[in-house]
């Protein structure tokens, strides 16, 4: 048996990392793995895993020594799983880990936590960067125990709008998951059901920050709506009112403040007004430093239009994106 080719061929896969029990797995006993850690081949990095000597150090090692070293069937979950998947917001310092219930297996590195899930559907079960971890989806669902409703509800936007998920599979875990008492589930359940079927998710964290305060502030708003219709386009606004032809839109003071940005955003204003839409411009800096004057011109709009037409005045046709 040629012992070299199957740790190296082990080791590609995963990072040079190696846990014992696959070695063992493979046919590769203790004596000889202790004479390639003697010979200088392998370096003991926990009691339990092993990495190829003189590989490089990449930030997916100290995740997969986590999983290795707590044995088959584990996955990084959790925040670590949220931040693996690219959603904003999470870091790597310390490794969540979960596998299922029947597994009690002793964990002793101290950067390391394990959870016991009570199942881990094998459709959740994914590999990413040559990592085994839960689907993002999941995971945003394991961080509705801990997180707070604010910092959950935007993991779910972030990890929506990467494409990560939909609400199909939301749906899908709340089905198979969302048993009585599962923390997090009532967390889960209103959030998705304050996203609709046509829902779609904020392209940026401004889009999600102004979002939150139109909602905390009793504010129905449409984003990325097309205005016009099939003779005449005018544009996608970022956000349309739904009781009223109220525009607002975002600007950001990287790509609105030259002269021919101003140019094209006050042509868009004159013939979105001609419309018979008010609009409402916000800076990037008062959606994050000053929302209360946000919330202050959109209230003034608003009244503006009652005046304008006492009667409740539905929003001219707009077309939400597809």
């Amino acid at each position: 048996m040629d012992y070299d080719k199957i740790i190296r061929d082990l080791g590609a896969d995963q990072h040079a990392l190696l846990a014992r029990w696959q070695l063992n797995d493979a046919g590769v006993h203790y004596r000889a793995i202790n004479r390639r850690v003697e010979s200088g081949m392998l370096e003991w990095v926990s009691d339990r895993v092993l990495r190829i000597a003189g590989a490089p150090v990449l930030p997916a090692q100290r995740l997969m020594i986590a999983v290795l070293h707590a044995g088959p069937d584990t996955f990084v979950s959790h925040e670590t799983a949220v931040a693996w998947w690219g959603i904003a917001g999470f870091r790597l310092d310390r490794v969540h880990i979960a596998m299922e219930r029947c597994y009690r297996r002793r964990i002793d590195i101290t950067y390391v936590q394990v959870h016991h899930s009570t199942v881990i559907p094998d459709w959740c079960r994914k590999m990413h960067q040559g990592v085994p971890v839960v689907a993002p989806a999941l995971a945003v669902y394991q961080l509705a125990a801990t997180a707070s409703r604010e910092r959950l509800a935007r993991a779910l936007d972030n990890g929506w709008s990467l494409g990560l998920y939909d609400g199909r599979t939301i749906d899908r875990l709340l089905r198979r998951l969302g048993r009585s008492g599962r923390d997090g589930t009532v967390a889960m359940r209103e959030l998705r059901q304050q996203r609709g079927d046509d829902w779609t998710p904020p392209a940026s964290n401004l889009e999600s920050r102004f979002d939150e305060i139109a909602q905390a502030n009793g504010f129905r708003f449409r984003r990325q709506v097309n205005i016009g219709d099939d003779e005449e386009w005018t544009g996608r606004v970022d956000f349309l009112a739904e009781d009223c032809p109220l525009i607002v839109e975002i600007l950001s003071e990287r790509y609105h403040t030259s002269l021919t940005d101003r140019e094209v955003d006050e042509a868009r204003l004159h013939r979105h007004t001609e419309m018979g839409y008010m609009v409402v411009e916000v800076w990037d800096h008062e959606i994050f430093y000053t929302p209360w004057l946000v919330v202050e011109r959109i209230r003034r709009a608003r009244a503006a239009l009652l005046r304008r037409s006492p009667r409740p005045n539905r929003p001219p046709e707009g077309r939400s994106r597809s």
